[in-house]
């Protein structure tokens, strides 16, 4: 029996990093929650091959301190992110020195334990610890699953018709895009020679555009639904919007019923949220830069160990952030099918991290960043990836126009405006107030005449397909109120 404990207090503590990062990240957990756990389970495998390598060389003798040397070792590997940042809150800015730093803590560490293990009550503790640290997470994801999904946006009832017109439809989500006033208050930048173009090519730019949500899957998923998710208050979950952000929504089942192909371009980055889920005709995929294309989870696990900044110094070409770009979706367009088509496409910028140097040229290494943490240089990234994506998305345009007869509908917009810590503003007065900066959104839609109602200026993103549909299908859609959110405390709460 004895034997078995330190094996068994190993395998826990082994598993404690996968099951605390899935805990941390619930929302996340339907959609790489089994990519995560097979990385476990093959840690786990690595563990245990580990201890039996060692224990056939130093002996049986020495199986425990074996056991907890390894179990103790893997909480401390994947300790290092948050022992990184206390020590850069501390001034220690140097990588290299927080990686001494931490294996000479984690070597201590380890030491205390192999000589801790002679006792008979140090596989008691230990096993003890390792029972409290795991119950935790346990309990949070096993009340993740039982919660299930308690409100869910309502889906609008679609009978098959004829279309009424076919034109192709192209969906453009850009990133954390923020409305022209935003920019100029908050940035002192002029995007008006942008909104110009787009006014030359036939757009209709909405001067007062909100998203509904600060947050890129609750929008996204309500645009796709044309519903706000009901009831306000209740808890969230993530079922509730994950189907839909990988096609499975009312707006493309709605667009199949008319016959239409469905494209789905990825963000790239291998960002899970938005990838296809199959029910695409054609999926956009970015093209890998690297060796190895790791995905948001996977940068999420590696930095939480010294392994990532070493591999990140080291083999700098061995990693790679891969983001789809604009001409990377208009580059897979088929302008002469026999079908009309829908395109969404999710493009991660100018969200960070940065993607265009100061020429608007690619950057052939891109920073595994997706929250712009570091707002000493964020601000000057995003308007410089801003201006650049401004170049590639009217170059994107005037190739549809150019080649797409069908009298096209184009829709661009953001899920949501800028999110950056410490933002402050550059005028004496502003038009957008602070707490409203992250819903100030971008829109722009371009319509074909027939269906043009003219400018709506006050626009909300759960009307975007309230007002598409009606001119492919004939059928009219009342539009919504334009509603705002936040989430706090794990439910919805309008304001």
């Amino acid at each position: 029996m004895q034997a078995r404990i330190p094996l068994a207090t190993m395998s826990l503590l082994a598993l404690w990093p996968f099951t605390s990062f899935l805990n941390n990240n619930q929302d996340d957990v339907l959609i790489y929650g089994g990519a995560v756990s097979l990385y476990g389970l093959i840690f786990l495998a690595g563990v245990l091959l580990a201890a039996v390598l060692a224990i056939s060389f130093l002996g049986r003798a020495r199986a425990s301190a074996v056991a907890h040397v390894l179990g103790v070792g893997s909480v401390l590997l994947f300790s290092y992110l948050p022992l990184s940042s206390l020590l850069s809150v501390l001034g220690i800015s140097l990588g290299s020195i927080r990686i001494a730093i931490w294996m000479v803590i984690s070597l201590f560490i380890l030491i205390l334990v192999w000589r801790a293990s002679r006792f008979r009550q140090t596989s008691q503790v230990l096993a003890m610890v390792a029972l409290v640290i795991m119950v935790v997470p346990l309990l949070g994801l096993a009340n993740f699953f039982l919660r299930g999904s308690t409100g869910i946006a309502s889906e609008t009832e679609m009978s098959v018709a004829e279309p009424h017109l076919q034109p192709n439809v192209y969906w453009f989500v850009f990133d954390a895009y923020s409305r022209s006033d935003v920019l100029e208050d908050y940035f002192g930048y002029d995007n008006s020679g942008f909104l110009d173009a787009l006014g030359e090519r036939s757009f209709e730019v909405a001067k007062g555009s909100l998203a509904n949500y600060a947050s890129t899957k609750l929008s996204i998923s309500t645009t796709a639904t044309m519903e706000y998710f009901i009831p306000v208050d209740a808890p969230l979950h993530p079922s509730m919007w994950t189907a839909r952000l990988q096609g499975f929504n009312p707006v493309v089942k709605r667009f199949r019923s008319l016959g239409y192909d469905y494209i789905h371009a990825e963000p790239g980055g291998n960002n899970l949220k938005t990838r296809c889920g199959g029910v695409e005709d054609i999926c956009v995929k970015s093209t890998p830069l690297g060796v190895i294309s790791i995905s948001e989870a996977e940068v999420g696990l590696l930095q939480l160990t010294p392994a990532f900044p070493v591999i990140r110094r080291l083999f700098p070409s061995l990693l790679s952030f891969d983001f789809t770009n604009v001409g990377d979706v208009t580059a897979r367009l088929d302008f002469g099918s026999q079908k009309p088509f829908f395109l969404f496409a999710h493009i991660l910028s100018p969200h960070p991290p940065q993607r265009f140097d100061a020429k608007c040229s690619l950057l052939a290494r891109v920073e595994f960043d997706l929250s712009g943490e570091d707002y000493s240089k964020l601000a000057e990234d995003y308007l410089n990836d801003l201006r650049c994506l401004n170049g590639h998305i009217l170059e994107a345009v005037d190739l549809i126009l150019a080649n797409d007869q069908s009298d096209p509908i184009i829709v661009l917009q953001s899920d949501h405006g800028f999110r950056g810590k410490g933002l402050r503003p550059v005028r004496s007065t502003v038009r957008v107030a602070p707490e409203l900066i992250s819903y100030a959104n971008l829109h722009a839609m371009r319509l074909p005449e027939s269906c043009n109602n003219g400018k709506i200026d006050d626009f909300s993103l759960v009307n975007t397909f309230r007002i598409v549909l009606p001119c492919v299908d004939g059928k009219s859609r009342e539009l919504l109120p334009t509603r705002k959110f936040r989430k706090k405390n794990g439910a919805l709460h309008a304001f």
